[in-house]
C-alpha cells in the first residue's frame, strides 16, 4: 500500500487513519519491511520532522520501486534505465555462456525471445 500526500502533516493524518483502521480490525503493520517515506517530488529537505507508524519512526528513502518502475524525487528515468540495462546485461551474459556453441541464427533467435520486451518495439534488422 502506498500513501501519497503533498505535506508531512497530510501524511501523518493518513497514517493515523490507517492505524485506527488496523486497530479496529485486529491487524498490525510490519514497519520493518514496509515503513518508508519519501520527500515531496523535486525536494531534498534536510530538516523534515520524523514520521511514525505504530510508534516506530519510518525510514526516509529518496527512490522506490512502484509498479515496476523506480520513482525518484527529480522525476527522471535514469535509475529505472540503469536497472533495466543491468537486467539486460545479465540475460545477455547468461545466454552467451549457456549457448556459446550454437550458430549465430540460434543466438539471435534466443536474444529476441529472452531480451526483447513485449511492450516495446521489436528490433529492426540483424543484431
Amino acid at each position: 500500500m502506498y500513501l501519497l500526500s503533498a505535506s508531512i502533516c497530510g501524511l501523518r493524518r493518513l497514517l493515523d487513519i490507517c492505524e485506527a483502521y488496523v486497530g479496529r480490525h485486529g491487524l498490525t503493520y510490519n514497519v520493518k519491511t514496509s515503513g518508508k517515506w519519501e520527500t515531496p517530488m523535486g525536494k531534498r529537505l534536510n530538516k523534515v520532522p520524523p514520521v511514525f507508524l505504530n510508534g516506530t519512526q519510518l525510514k526516509r528513502v529518496y527512490q522506490f520501486k512502484y509498479l515496476g518502475h523506480m520513482l525518484t524525487p527529480d522525476l527522471k528515468d535514469n535509475a529505472d534505465i540503469e536497472r533495466e540495462r543491468r537486467a539486460l546485461s545479465i540475460w545477455v551474459n547468461m545466454l552467451a555462456r549457456r549457448f556459446a556453441r550454437c550458430s549465430k541464427n540460434v543466438k539471435i533467435t534466443l536474444f529476441r525471445a529472452f531480451c526483447t520486451n513485449f511492450y516495446h518495439l521489436q528490433p529492426v534488422g540483424r543484431v
